[in-house]
C-alpha cells in the first residue's frame, strides 16, 4: 500500500512538473505575442489574443469553464465578481474581454507586473482615502468602451462564503459615463464564478483549501498543489445587468449584488450536495 502511495504521489508531482514547463513557455511566448498585438493598437486583435492565451493556459492547468447565461453587449460594462483564488482571473480572461482592476502592490511582482501592464490592467489603491484616485482610473477606461472587472470583496474568501462586498468601490455607478457616442448609465453585471468539481467529484471541505487560495496562503506552494490534481470544473453565470438607478444607491446596489452572488452559490451547492 505504502508503494502504490509513494507511486501516485510522484505521479502527480512529474505531472505538475510538466505543466509548469509548459505554463513557462506558453507565459514566455504569450507575452512577446501580446506585446506585438498590442504594438499594432488593434483593440479586437488584443482582446482575441487575450481570450485565447487565457484559454490555453485553462487547458494546461486543467480548468473546464463553462457558462451560464450572457454577459452583456451594452456599454459601459461594469461585471461584478465574488473571489476565490487566482484561477478567477483565468475564468474571467477566458470568457470575457474584461480589463482587470489589480492591487497596486502587484504593480511590484516581478513577470506578474509586466503580464498585468501587457493586459491593461488597472493598478487600484483600495483604501479609503485613494479609492477616489481608483474610481478615476476605472471611469477613463469605461469612456473607452471597456469591461472592466471588479472584486467587490476586496481579497479572496475560502470558497463557502462569500465576504462583504464593499460599497465604496461601486461609487463609480453614481456618475454617467462620457463616452465617444454621448453620456451613458454605467451597467452592473453580476458575473458568479463557482468551482463545480475536481476530476469530477464535487468540492468537498476536504479540497476547498486546495483551490481557494486566501488568508497568508503562500502562492507557490498552493499552486505546485492545485496542478496535482485532476480535472478542474468551473461555472460562470451572468445575470442580468441593472443600473443604479433601477437599484437606488451604491450601498442597495453593493447589498443586490451580493444577495445575487450568494442565492447562485447556494444553489450551485444545492445541486452538488
Amino acid at each position: 500500500m505504502l508503494r502504490v502511495m509513494v507511486a501516485v504521489k510522484n505521479r502527480l508531482m512529474i505531472k505538475a512538473a510538466i505543466k509548469i514547463l509548459f505554463l513557462v513557455v506558453w507565459l514566455a511566448l504569450s507575452i512577446a505575442l501580446l506585446w506585438l498585438v498590442n504594438k499594432t493598437g488593434k483593440k479586437k486583435w488584443h482582446e482575441g489574443f487575450c481570450r485565447f492565451s487565457f484559454a490555453v493556459v485553462c487547458l494546461i492547468v486543467g480548468l473546464r469553464v463553462r457558462t451560464e447565461g450572457e454577459m452583456e453587449t451594452g456599454r459601459p460594462l461594469l461585471l461584478v465578481s465574488n473571489h476565490i483564488s487566482y484561477l478567477d482571473i483565468l475564468v474571467l480572461g477566458a470568457k470575457t474581454p474584461a480589463i482587470f482592476t489589480p492591487k497596486s502592490d502587484m504593480a511590484r511582482w516581478p513577470v506578474i507586473s509586466t503580464i498585468c501592464r501587457l493586459l491593461n490592467s488597472v493598478f487600484i489603491e483600495r483604501s479609503k482615502d485613494k479609492i477616489k484616485i481608483a474610481q478615476a482610473k476605472i471611469y477613463q477606461e469605461l469612456t473607452k468602451g471597456e469591461v472592466v472587472s471588479l472584486f467587490p470583496e476586496g481579497t479572496t474568501g475560502n470558497g463557502r462564503h462569500v465576504l462583504p462586498f464593499k460599497s465604496s468601490l461601486f461609487s463609480i455607478s453614481e456618475e454617467e459615463i462620457n463616452m465617444e457616442d454621448g453620456v451613458r448609465e454605467l451597467l452592473i453585471q453580476p458575473a458568479i464564478i463557482s468551482y463545480i468539481s475536481v476530476s469530477a467529484l464535487p468540492i468537498d471541505s476536504t479540497q476547498w483549501p486546495n483551490i481557494a487560495w486566501y488568508g497568508d496562503m503562500v502562492l507557490a506552494p498552493h499552486v505546485w498543489k492545485l496542478l496535482q490534481l485532476g480535472k478542474i470544473d468551473a461555472k460562470l453565470t451572468f445575470l442580468p445587468a441593472v443600473t443604479m438607478s433601477q437599484i437606488g444607491g451604491r450601498k442597495q446596489l453593493a447589498a443586490y449584488c451580493q444577495d445575487q452572488t450568494i442565492e447562485v452559490l447556494q444553489r450551485r451547492h444545492e445541486v452538488n450536495s
